[in-house]
């Protein structure tokens, strides 16, 4: 179908379908929740490294939203350190740079890996 009968085709759709249908078209989705930190003890430290064995750049409390840059595998992390085991870790901003361990970061965005 050409793009002008395609186009026709849809105006008369939505002139058929009255207002109901201009709001169907006009309507905004709904805004996914933004990654934050959510953890058993209360906040994450924000690591130099993947490794519990690195240095803590600061610490972010629980419900602070953090931006996933991307994710790195490094050392495995077991309860009672993480809420679930996983050796998978992601490099935040918002405002300091360093690396999450998974575990502690809620409403994951999918993010490539680290160079």
């Amino acid at each position: 179908m050409s793009e002008n009968r395609t186009t026709r085709r849809l105006a008369r759709l939505v002139l058929a379908a009255g207002a109901a249908g201009a709001l169907l078209l006009t309507a905004t989705p709904a805004f996914a929740a933004s990654p934050t930190i959510a953890s058993n003890s209360g906040g994450a430290n924000i690591r130099s490294c993947t490794s519990l064995n690195c240095g803590s750049n600061g610490y972010y409390g629980n419900g602070t939203t953090v931006t996933m840059v991307c994710y790195k595998d490094g050392d495995w992390v077991n309860p009672p350190y993480s809420d679930y085991s996983s050796n998978r870790w992601f490099k935040v901003n918002s405002p300091t740079t360093g690396f999450i361990h998974s575990s502690l970061v809620d409403n994951q965005v999918s993010t490539p890996r680290c160079p």
